[in-house]
């Protein structure tokens, strides 16, 4: 009897568990990520992130939480609702300028996928030659991402928006030309031009990026509060993320395969010729992944000012910051 106590003394002292010399295992921390948009490939970097196990060797249990139509992922990330979230570049910075302590931690896209597509037979291959034609627009009021940048792409190339008929979408996708409501659509470049182009579809692509429109899609951000009080925490989150990028990147037939996991719905064709689509947005050769670049958000900035969404320059380092991409790529 004594022999088998003290064996288990042994055990016990050899585990760390008596005598208080262990290491308890890390603390796993829960957080929230806000998507701006329903469940697809456009965020297949935090699907691969979870099922590479790269949030769980980080410590980090990850919920993704899909977006709506009307979804303000800013405002779920201030109120608390959330700890990070997902949001084009204009939108931060008109949540900035409101006073939302926001901060902006990379960027998914480090090129907007916004564009405007024509058919081919149209003819209509530049800005000047949208003169006198119906383009589409999301918003009435004119304050969806792509409407303020085709109003920017139409200003810097000298056109004014009166010069063309502006007409409001009602049939999302390439129906809208092939139906003759339109002659030019505003949309995305990794969803309607895909498509488009998975129907057979020749058409021309115009990019506001190409005519010096320059706002980020798909920004990371987080609460100033959270980055301030747990910059660890930030970082193996970050680092988590966008090594789940670098792997869709490598793997995006299985990024594709994944986004189907979130939403069986979804078309397997469709999202691998998504996913396609978006590498060169993501990674575009010039820095790694996640960088921003100050020119991009002085940019941003000086077009929402133009167009009168917000009333004066914010100021950019508190906007932004590279340290926890820079952090993450040196690893």
């Amino acid at each position: 009897m004594k022999r088998c106590f003290l064996f288990l003394v042994l055990i016990l002292l050899g585990s760390g568990w008596i005598g208080g010399c262990g290491t308890p295992p890390p603390t796993v921390e829960k957080v929230t990520v806000q998507l701006s948009w329903f469940h697809s490939v456009e965020f297949a970097g935090f699907y691969a992130a979870v099922d590479q196990g790269y949030y769980a060797a980080e410590n980090i249990s990850v919920t993704l939480k899909p977006g709506t139509f009307d979804a303000q992922p800013w405002r779920d990330v201030a109120e608390g609702r959330a700890d990070f979230g997902v949001t084009g570049g204009d939108s931060l910075v008109i949540a900035r300028s409101q006073g939302l302590p926001l901060r902006a931690i990379g960027t998914l896209f480090r090129r907007s996928p916004v564009v405007l597509m024509a058919l081919r037979e149209s003819g209509i291959r530049t800005p000047k030659d949208m003169v006198g034609k119906r383009v589409g627009i999301i918003s009435p009021g004119l304050d969806n991402t792509n409407d303020i940048q085709l109003i920017a792409m139409l200003g810097n190339a000298g056109i004014p928006k009166t010069a063309v008929n502006l007409v409001l979408i009602e049939d999302y996708g390439p129906g809208s030309l092939t139906s003759g409501q339109m002659d030019v659509y505003n949309g995305f470049s990794t969803d309607e031009a895909v498509e488009a182009q998975l129907q057979g579809l020749d058409i021309n692509l115009i990019f506001p990026s190409d005519y010096g429109v320059t706002i980020y899609g798909n920004v990371l951000f987080g609460n100033e509060k959270l980055i301030r009080e747990n910059p660890d925490l930030v970082a193996r989150f970050v680092r988590a993320t966008f090594k789940g990028y670098q792997y869709a990147i490598e793997h995006p037939d299985e990024a594709a395969a994944l986004a189907l996991k979130y939403d069986p719905t979804l078309d397997l064709e469709s999202q691998l010729a998504s996913m396609k689509a978006e590498i060169p947005l993501i990674d575009t050769g010039d820095a790694p992944l996640g960088t921003m670049d100050e020119a991009v958000w002085q940019g941003t900035v000086s077009i929402l000012v133009e167009q009168g969404f917000i009333p004066a320059p914010i100021d950019l380092p508190g906007l932004y910051t590279n340290e926890f991409i820079a952090k993450a790529s040196s690893k």
